[in-house]
């Protein structure tokens, strides 16, 4: 016969396996945060393939997520209100939220970048403002949002001669938050303290002669090492005007650039994913129109710069491309409502994971060293349906 004794150790010890086998399940964990419609901020665990959290934003419908410098918080916009909405990583609640619209005038967002901080973002912004019977259009400035205060608290008017922007644009900060660069068809460098042009750079030209006209397309990497960018670059000669695309790493620092080109540029290229290891990284390329389009995964091992492993896949009409934190799957999302995993080794199809709502904006993959990589233990997580 047992004794009360006993019997309260051995409870006490089953509680403790339980609590060591959930906190090894949650070690592994890698969550990636993204977007949907019509005002959610979804949570999926890559390493289980399924959704675990959906955060209501209350507001409007998130058009760009970006990670803090801490990686403790996430930061949203919004598409109508043009809010500014931080959401706590480790409970997954919404935080603060404020509009950066006043009275007549819309603020229109472009390019999103915290600065090393964590105190205010930078953006590019076109304030739109509403009359009895039309509308004026300001031309486009710097923004400075100060997320203790919740408004801009700096604006500075964008050199009008380097003309308009895209959705896409994509800013950077130095580690020292001194220098805001833009990255578009060449990379313009500002000073942050009254944002005049340090340097006008085409990064093609130091490598390559006769080439013009660089264009990158940058999402965040949770593997990348701070204060560098590695991605897939194209360029086009300035006498024939052949596109070709290469490889290069940017050092924000002190704006060096290592460029190999490669081969004749396709179509369209995905921005590159590094694994942990930063030896290999991932891309897609799409050519060809959509009637007769061709989309395949690529992977080049980065030392050599080459392409070691190259497959076609069942491309959607309108995607984006993603990488889970460990290296070893390959995301497809976007423009729908479902995640399509693949093996980043076999380049093989997975599984479909179903979301909860049309997908809006880029994933916020969470690195493997963040200590909120894995779901709060203790809280009630769900999924959506899975198939497999």
């Amino acid at each position: 016969m047992l004794t009360r004794v006993s019997r309260c150790v051995l409870a006490c010890l089953g509680l403790l396996l339980i609590a060591t086998s959930n906190r090894a399940a949650d070690s592994f964990s890698q969550l990636i945060f993204f977007g949907t419609w019509p005002h959610h901020v979804v949570v999926f665990d890559s390493a289980q393939e399924k959704i675990v959290d959906n955060i209501d934003l209350k507001t409007d419908v998130p058009r760009t997520l970006i990670l803090s410098p801490d990686r403790k918080k996430i930061y949203a916009s919004t598409l109508n209100d043009n809010a500014i909405v931080t959401i706590d990583v480790a409970t997954r609640k919404v935080l603060s939220s404020f509009t950066l619209n006043q009275g007549n005038q819309n603020v229109r967002l472009v390019g999103l970048a915290p600065d090393p901080t964590g105190n205010y973002l930078y953006a590019i912004a076109t304030i739109i403002s509403k009359k009895m019977d039309h509308y004026d259009v300001d031309p486009a400035k710097f923004v400075v949002i100060d997320l203790a205060a919740k408004k801009i608290t700096r604006t500075a008017a964008f050199p009008p001669d380097e003309g308009t922007f895209g959705f896409r644009t994509t800013i950077k900060l130095s580690p020292d938050g001194k220098v805001l660069y833009l990255f578009r068809e060449n990379i313009l460098a500002f000073d942050t303290s009254e944002f005049k042009l340090l340097k006008k750079i085409d990064l093609a030209k130091p490598q390559v002669p006769d080439m013009e006209n660089l264009s990158v397309n940058l999402l965040d990497d949770p593997n990348e090492l701070p204060g560098k960018i590695t991605s897939v670059f194209n360029a086009a000669d300035g006498i024939i005007h052949r596109r070709v695309f290469g490889i290069g790493t940017v050092d924000l620092s002190n704006l060096s650039f290592d460029f190999t080109p490669i081969a004749p540029a396709p179509g369209t290229m995905t921005p590159l994913f590094l694994t942990p290891d930063r030896k290999t990284g991932y891309t897609v390329s799409i050519t060809g129109d959509p009637g007769n389009r061709r989309c395949e995964f690529w992977a080049f091992d980065i030392a050599s710069r080459k392409l070691i492993r190259s497959r076609e896949f069942d491309g959607r009409t309108r995607f984006s491309f993603g990488l889970s934190a460990d290296g070893t799957k390959l995301l497809i999302y976007g423009a729908g409502y479902q995640i399509t995993v693949y093996d980043a080794t076999t380049f093989e199809q997975r599984n479909d994971v179903d979301v909860p709502g049309d997908m809006t904006t880029n994933f916020v993959v969470l690195p493997l060293t963040s200590s909120y990589a894995s779901a709060p233990v203790g809280r009630n997580n769900s999924s959506s349906p899975v198939r497999r």
